[in-house]
């Protein structure tokens, strides 16, 4: 069962995700990972491009790098229910399989130093 103050902060964080990331970036984000396969390197480079933009509007946005990793985090979970490609061709979800990986990424573009 989850706790009262880990459904408040997945709301937060759905909030966050809703006030800034538009539709177009989350499609995005949900088309890379669900398209993405651990082996196939042009489909994880697509993923992190389409994480680390995520990332980098959530820093611009002034967020808070745990609500931003919480954010990450639904953004990933609720991708599945967001994402229905027309062509079936992947799994409805690879989440529990890249979510870390994910996290990471966005942590490293989130502390990226702008040039």
């Amino acid at each position: 069962m989850i706790q009262g103050s880990t459904v408040i902060q997945m709301q937060l964080a759905r909030e966050t995700i809703a006030s800034h990331l538009t539709r177009e970036t989350t499609r995005r984000f949900d088309v890379a990972m669900h398209g993405a396969v651990l082996t196939s390197a042009p489909s994880m480079t697509e993923l992190r491009a389409a994480v680390c933009v995520c990332a980098a509007v959530l820093r611009e946005a002034e967020i808070g790098p745990v609500q931003m990793v919480l954010a990450m985090k639904v953004c990933a979970i609720d991708s599945a229910k967001r994402f229905d490609p027309t062509d079936k061709i992947f799994p409805a979800t690879t989440v529990e399989l890249l979510l870390d990986q994910i996290v990471k990424w966005a942590i490293i573009e989130y502390y990226r130093t702008v040039s």
